[in-house]
């Protein structure tokens, strides 16, 4: 088999967020998220033994919910990622609010691939840190929680 040639670099994603109840309307964060990790999917499994034999019985089961980190630039601005997030993690009643993120590991051109949460919730926040030792960029962050992520074809 010859070696592919359509591999993808991280570095040209693009990043959307929605805050309203039915994630209809989105918001580009790209210019404002470094990062999203935390990827990775497991499946429930188990194990029983019994008197008779020498290895486990195995079991599968559903798959388990998916915590993403979103690293994102600290700025002030009120339209920006930062602002927008913590208003809602700070909303008094908040109370698993639908919070819906998709990415498209290409940049979002028709054709590309775009990965989405389903009804996801926002489970934490990054305030910003302070080191007077350093000169770059203040880092935030926030985590949203998602039962499982679609994918799909970006049609126009």
């Amino acid at each position: 088999m010859a070696q592919t040639t359509a591999q993808v670099t991280q570095s040209c994603g693009q990043v959307e967020i929605s805050t309203n109840v039915d994630c209809s309307s989105w918001y580009d964060a790209s210019g404002e998220v470094q990062s999203v990790t935390g990827m990775d999917q497991t499946r429930m499994s188990g194990e029983a033994y019994t008197l008779l034999g020498d290895v486990a019985l195995l079991g599968g089961g559903k798959r388990e919910p998916i915590e993403l980190e979103f690293a994102i630039v600290y700025t002030e601005t009120d339209a920006e990622v930062y602002e927008r997030v913590r208003t809602l993690f700070e909303l008094p009643g908040y109370c698993g609010f639908p919070f819906c993120v998709r990415w498209s590991p290409r940049g979002g051109n028709a054709g590309d691939e775009q990965l989405t949460t389903y009804l996801g919730v926002l489970t934490g926040f990054s305030y910003p840190p302070l080191d007077a030792s350093s000169g770059g960029v203040i880092m935030g962050a926030f985590t949203v929680k998602t039962a499982y992520i679609t994918t799909a074809i970006i049609s126009s």
